[in-house]
């Protein structure tokens, strides 16, 4: 049951202050914008004005914080459905598709390999936080390895022998106009890239005009290298010759390109 309320004025004036303080609800999570929708409309219950009027003071105050995603600490979401750990986006939840016990599993999940990331001295980033090798991966593995299948991405390889490290190419407009990659054979690293059409992403460069696949490390059937175990991958990594010099070698051709990136942006 709903109330008219005779403060609704001030609840509207209240609302406007905190789409303004939340550039344009865009902070809040859904559950609040959807609070706010409802105190504009007059359609607020008075124990849903009591958590409006809270909502407001945090919001004007700046001490308003997202609640935890299923009151999985340090998870979040945003009004698009992409899911934040600490802050950085991490995965993307068709929320309509799950129900309340599926999503509280799957956000436990998510936190697990988080926490397992980050105990084996590495940042969580989106990029690699598919990967199920690095789920696997003991605490004491060996660094270079360590930094070099965390820096990684996607790994791909040519018939020829050639194995592909993806790197950050040149974007217009938030879209990539290029794939840039580094490619290892007998021992020698070249840096490549290939242009994109519009509406492409690395992948098709690399598969497409590069001639190169998804790297076969004994994955299942239809699936990337992140589907594959940890011994696959390093496997894989020695069959391509990849020497702890040769990952020492990429993993700092990486972190420039990472670091080159990230400063163009600024």
């Amino acid at each position: 049951m709903t109330t008219e309320n005779p403060t609704a004025p001030s609840l509207i004036d209240q609302g406007i202050e905190i789409l303004r303080d939340s550039q344009d609800g865009e902070d809040l999570d859904p559950a609040h914008l959807s609070l706010v929708e409802a105190a504009v409309n007059n359609n607020l219950t008075e124990r849903g004005v009591q958590a409006f009027h809270q909502l407001h003071a945090e919001v004007t105050a700046g001490k308003y914080t997202k609640p935890w995603l299923c009151g999985v600490e340090h998870v979040t979401r945003d009004l698009q459905g992409y899911v934040y750990w600490k802050g950085n986006h991490i995965e993307h939840f068709t929320f309509s598709a799950m129900d309340a016990v599926r999503l509280k599993a799957i956000t436990q999940h998510l936190a697990e390999k988080c926490q397992h990331i980050e105990a084996l001295g590495l940042p969580v980033r989106g990029k690699t936080y598919f990967n199920d090798w690095l789920a696997e991966m003991p605490i004491d593995f060996p660094g270079v390895y360590k930094q070099l299948l965390h820096l990684t991405g996607c790994l791909y390889e040519h018939a020829d022998g050639r194995a592909i490290f993806n790197l950050e190419g040149r974007t217009e407009d938030g879209w990539p106009v290029e794939a840039r990659f580094l490619e290892v054979k007998d021992g020698i690293i070249t840096e490549q890239s290939v242009p994109l059409k519009i509406g492409d992403v690395p992948y098709h460069g690399i598969t497409g005009a590069w001639g190169c696949r998804l790297a076969q490390c004994g994955q299942p059937e239809h699936t990337g290298p992140g589907a594959a175990s940890l011994p696959q991958i390093m496997d894989w990594l020695k069959r391509h010759g990849i020497t702890p010099e040769i990952a020492r070698q990429l993993v700092e051709r990486i972190k420039a390109n990472i670091t080159s990136h990230t400063r163009g942006k600024t």
